[in-house]
């Protein structure tokens, strides 16, 4: 039988429902997806889960990463037998002659191999030996067929093994889990987006001096709240959330009269936007707090008059279009020696509190580290790749030429990939490049390429013209992190 339906994308779909539902289908065949069910199913856990969003977010992680390794171990099998798998269609070639001089041969190599995995090497002996229909097509394809559906069942078997074989590490590991970190984070009394954070660079596993280390580097955002303001833009927070991205356009426009007393019934909250109070309109039409006027439209959470009449006509009205997909979040990050101590500290707290939005977007995340070389990064799938990369010390000149090219080749790479948010993580201490690469940039912001900027200190910055924004950090060199 074939899983080729069991990809990853299935498993974490069938993830994404439980944590958010708590449904699960009763029963599979399929020997990964048969254990997932069984851990769901179990009350406590379930209990856990839809309890506690910290417990959810445990859960979740720590069954993708051992879902992730069984995949791997899976893939790998396969690959090793592809030889195997290929031999099946060149024997399905075989000339008669070759049928005839090599069918014991063969015979003998399947049954050594699958004879307890229900191929019926004496049938096809009767048959090629006695009858000699090795040389009738269809007999000789349906035991090709048998050596496949065989060779199936054996990986299938194997990948029960091998699951049996992690379960119990899995099982002690996932309880340990769920037990001391929520007790943890209530001693210590830690925010829960600091441990969302933090969690999240740690590929579920769990210790307190990793923890800690990671926390303190998140922690910077308290000081720096710029970080989450970059974060949120790159992120797009309340901005095309969910299935439909909300805009707010003008309409036919009327002059509203004033409503009178016994028209005005009091306040309350909702969407209505043609009750809206005024300090409600003034939100919507500062940028600064746009994402917040969209967020308690969503939310129903708008202040608005309640009224009886219908005196107040629309001026404006709500479109619902379908969103782009969201591209990936690309964050090139300058590590030469001007950004060493400080500056080094808040673009690390950023990258972190990336890596958390793009977990809980599933969107794809890159790094591009440039001074005189460049490193990208795939932040999501190498997590332990990117707690080497705080471990170093920046140093070196700037130069931002092949970190420029390495995004373009990037955003051509996928088609989606044009509609991606690039963030540029630096001084801004940036000699000139060509003109051709700033003309590029101008190019893909007009195809919907997004370019932001956070500058860290205070300098010259002549690269304006060609983002989107660059937010400001300022530190004080004595403080200490």
């Amino acid at each position: 039988m074939s899983n080729s339906r069991y990809d990853a994308a299935f498993y974490v779909q069938a993830l994404d429902k439980f944590v958010k539902t708590g449904e699960c289908a009763a029963d599979s065949k399929e020997p990964l997806y048969a254990y997932l069910l069984s851990v769901m199913n179990e009350p406590m856990i379930k209990i856990q889960v839809l309890s506690d969003d910290i417990c959810a977010r445990i859960f979740y992680d720590t069954m993708i990463q051992f879902i992730q390794l069984n995949l791997e171990k899976e893939k790998y099998n396969l690959q090793k037998s592809q030889s195997e798998r290929n031999e099946m269609k060149l024997v399905l070639e075989w000339s008669i002659k070759k049928r005839k001089d090599g069918w014991q041969a063969l015979m003998q190599q399947i049954s050594d191999k699958y004879q307890e995995y229900g191929f019926d090497q004496r049938f096809y002996r009767s048959q090629f030996g006695t009858e000699g229909k090795y040389a009738d097509d269809e007999v000789w394809e349906k035991m090709v067929d048998d050596w496949e559906e065989a060779f199936q069942q054996k990986m299938q078997d194997q990948k029960e093994k091998e699951i049996e074989f992690r379960k119990d590490a899995l099982e002690r590991r996932l309880r340990s889990n769920l037990k001391d970190i929520p007790e943890y984070i209530r001693q210590k009394q830690i925010d829960k987006d600091e441990f969302f954070q933090a969690w999240g660079l740690m590929s579920g596993m769990w210790n307190t001096v990793d923890f800690e280390r990671i926390r303190k580097i998140v922690r910077i955002q308290r000081e720096h709240p710029e970080i989450v303001k970059v974060a949120n833009k790159m992120g797009r927070i309340a901005d095309d959330e969910g299935q439909d991205q909300i805009y707010v356009s003008e309409g036919d426009v009327y002059k509203l009269e004033h409503a009178s007393k016994c028209d005005i019934l009091g306040i309350t909250v909702g969407n209505d936007l043609n009750a809206l109070l005024p300090i409600e309109l003034a939100h919507c039409a500062d940028s600064e707090l746009e994402d917040l006027f969209v967020y308690k439209y969503l939310t129903r959470k708008l202040q608005t008059f309640r009224y009886k009449s219908e005196i107040m006509q629309p001026a404006r009205r709500l479109e619902t279009k379908p969103a782009r997909q969201k591209g990936p979040m690309i964050v090139c990050l300058d590590t030469s020696g001007s950004m060493g101590g400080k500056p080094e500290k808040i673009a690390h707290s950023l990258l972190i509190k990336l890596l958390e939005i793009a977990d809980r977007q599933q969107r794809d995340c890159f790094l591009i580290a440039f001074s005189v070389s460049i490193h990208p990064i795939d932040v999501r799938k190498e997590r332990a790749r990117l707690l080497e990369f705080f471990s170093r010390t920046a140093c070196g000149d700037t130069d931002a030429t092949r970190m420029m090219e390495a995004t373009f080749r990037l955003l051509q790479s996928r088609k989606e990939y044009m509609n991606a948010d690039v963030l540029w993580v630096s001084d801004f201490k940036i000699p000139h490049v060509p003109t051709a690469l700033t003309d590029k940039i101008r190019e893909y912001r007009e195809a919907d390429t997004h370019f932001y900027g956070l500058q860290i200190g205070i300098a010259e910055n002549e690269w304006a013209p060609f983002f989107d924004r660059i937010f400001k950090a300022e530190y004080t060199p004595s403080r200490r992190y």
